[in-house]
């Protein structure tokens, strides 16, 4: 008989989660937190001056011609 009502108190406690995860989510949206601008803006803050968008600066994947495919 205990594993029933285990079962419902975990049920309710998700239900309630969920409806809690819902109501933030659907506020965020509404508070327009999730514009396209903002989120575009988020995206290019890591550029500056020393890195601008569009070049690349990493050159961990770069090969170059005297690197040999098998290195001993």
């Amino acid at each position: 008989m205990s594993l029933p009502i285990a079962i419902v108190i975990i049920v309710s406690f998700l239900v309630v989660g969920g409806a809690l995860t819902l109501a933030g989510f659907v506020w965020a949206v509404q508070k327009k937190q999730f514009s396209v601008k903002q989120l575009n803006e988020g995206a290019k803050l890591i550029f500056d001056d020393d890195e601008p968008i569009g070049t690349p600066q990493d050159m961990v994947f770069k090969s170059s011609a005297n690197d040999s495919p098998n290195p001993r």
